[in-house]
């Protein structure tokens, strides 16, 4: 490239970026200096609109532009470039135009790279300029999750043999291992990183007659990874990365496996529990994702309305009793008691936690880890706690008799006990502590407050939209005008990049905290249904799961199917 060449590229990207001369001059420079493109350091460092910028540059080269990813792709185009080029360049192959190839990309001035890549191809090209994260789109949707590692591990390129990647410690996914020859170890730390990347919770390996699944948690839902249908020729191998990984037989093929490793991607420590069930189309593998992190939650931020926090603060501050959260996993149960702790915990005090597996990691309190191979279940590390003083106790789940045994006895004993179970709401937990085996007038005495909660997928802020009330079925719109909620503002998500386009971004709590009044006391010691102390509950204030729920769609935090999906119980009950 002349002297021309780059006064004429800066020219136009000065006026595209509508920054100043010298400051574009000044970051090509620098650009140059380190292999960079300028394009690249205009968006990341300057904070130019990629968009913005990709639309003007077009324009300026009379190049046409996508902004948006288009609703087909030719398959003609994308049989012609292979993955592993389509992704070395990224670029995307859209279609064919008078025999030209359009090739949509994102750096026009990448005159070396735009070159080798027509002389690869062997055929003419056209550049369509379009914003990286479009690109990234379209080669994850069409080419897949991997694809260029796929494409070259079953191209006979040579593979490192998985049993000789036994790692002792924290597998770092940010280290590009042997970043020019693909391995399943590549393939897996890519499936990984992306899952981390995604604030997925679990990795779902799902093996069928005619395909290969994977798919992630995202927000409690089961969303489809995009990944190349040649995957199934390597489910074998990637099933055995992944048992390496945790220290599990890659023999046994038979029985159901459980392991558990840890690895770290830019500096963050994430715990993984391995789960692989054998099927009759091979092994299925399941992996929580679970954060090291300190734990500094608090109450304010998790989403309850104003009445429910004020009840769960009046619970947490009492001196002794047992308090309880409900609800099916996944609802967030752990995060909400250890915002509790993380409220009451001072110098003064002294926390052990037991739980399987320990979720957060926070000072001052020590914690344990249930280990139900070697005998150590939730009942003996209750008995061993009891032994060392402590003034709050958190059982990570009462499972059984002698458990919830001890931690009612516990309560009953001066201590403040905090515990999980599953049940739907909060009168149902009465009910299953007497149906475990603890005589009601126990559970009546050391009871004092039972919070049962779900969570609910929050609208995408950047892609909301409010929802046309024609458009509800007569059972929606019963539902609104039941809660006086007709004719009120609405709204839904209309699909993103930002929220992954399924129009929802994040999650937040709502529940019912029932307070263990004389009067539900009463109930509970003489052992009446959930039915009667839930009615007797409403009555002295509480509200419920369905009405907290339906006061998150009224502010706009969540849709009505959110609402029917956590809370539908109550509308059918």
């Amino acid at each position: 490239m002349n002297q021309l060449d780059i006064l004429d590229d800066i020219s136009i990207l000065v006026r595209a970026s509508k920054l100043d001369d010298a400051r574009v001059r000044e970051i090509a420079s620098f650009a140059r200096e380190r292999g960079q493109s300028v394009i690249e350091l205009l968006v990341d460092r300057e904070g130019v609109d990629e968009a913005s910028l990709i639309a003007r540059v077009a324009k300026l080269l009379d190049l046409p532009s996508l902004l948006e990813p288009p609703e087909t792709i030719d398959e003609a185009a994308l049989k012609k470039v292979p993955p592993a080029l389509a992704i070395r360049h990224h670029v995307m192959p859209l279609g064919f135009n008078d025999g030209r190839l359009q090739l949509a990309c994102w750096d026009p001035f990448d005159w070396q790279g735009w070159d080798d890549l027509r002389h690869l191809l062997g055929c003419p090209t056209d550049r369509v300029l379009s914003p990286r994260a479009v690109i990234d789109r379209l080669l994850k949707a069409h080419y897949g999750l991997g694809a260029d590692t796929i494409q070259r591990l079953l191209a006979g390129r040579s593979e490192s043999s998985p049993t000789a990647v036994i790692q002792t410690g924290s597998i770092n996914l940010s280290e590009e291992e042997a970043a020019n020859e693909p391995t399943v170890v590549n393939l897996v730390n890519q499936i990984l990183t992306e899952a981390i990347k995604s604030n997925a919770t679990d990795i779902h390996f799902e093996p069928h007659e005619t395909r290969y699944r994977v798919r992630y948690r995202i927000d409690g839902m089961l969303d489809d990874v995009s990944i190349p249908a040649s995957v199934r020729m390597l489910r074998l191998a990637l099933v055995s990365r992944i048992k390496i990984m945790s220290n599990l037989d890659i023999t046994e093929k038979r029985l159901p496996q459980d392991g558990r490793c840890q690895v770290s991607l830019c500096g963050q420590d994430y715990d993984l529990r391995v789960s692989i069930l054998p099927g009759v189309h091979g092994e299925a593998v399941v992996i929580r994702l679970q954060s090291r992190q300190t734990a500094k939650l608090d109450l304010e931020t998790l989403g309850f309305e104003a009445a429910e926090k004020a009840r769960i603060a009046q619970l947490v501050s009492r001196p002794h009793g047992l308090m309880l959260v409900t609800g099916p996993t996944g609802s967030g149960k752990t995060t909400t008691l250890y915002s509790c702790l993380h409220k009451i915990c001072t110098s003064e005090t002294k926390i052990i936690t037991i739980e399987d597996p320990v979720e957060y990691r926070m000072d001052n309190i020590l914690q344990m880890q249930v280990h139900d191979e070697i005998g150590f279940d939730f009942a003996r590390a209750l008995r061993s706690m009891l032994r060392h003083d402590p003034d709050i106790m958190l059982v990570g789940e009462i499972r059984d008799r002698e458990t919830a045994d001890i931690a009612i006895r516990s309560a009953l004993t001066g201590h403040l006990v905090f515990a999980t179970l599953h049940t739907n709401d909060a009168a149902g937990a009465v009910n299953r502590l007497i149906d475990i085996g603890i005589k009601p007038f126990l559970v009546a005495s050391a009871l004092h407050g039972i919070l049962a909660q779900r969570l609910v997928r929050k609208v995408c802020d950047r892609c909301r939209k409010q929802i046309d009330l024609r458009t509800l079925s007569r059972f929606e719109t019963a539902m609104l005008k039941d809660a006086g909620l007709w004719g009120k503002p609405l709204w839904q998500g209309a699909g993103c990049e930002k929220c992954r386009f399924t129009g929802y971004r994040g999650r937040t709590a709502v529940g019912e905290v029932m307070m263990v009044s004389p009067a539900i006391r009463q109930l509970v010691h003489k052992g009446e249904t959930s039915q009667s102390i839930k009615a007797a509950a409403c009555k002295e204030g509480m509200r419920t799961l369905r009405e907290t729920a339906m006061l998150a769609l009224a502010a706009g935090t969540t849709t009505i199917s959110e609402v029917l999906r956590v809370a539908g119980e109550d509308y059918l009950s």
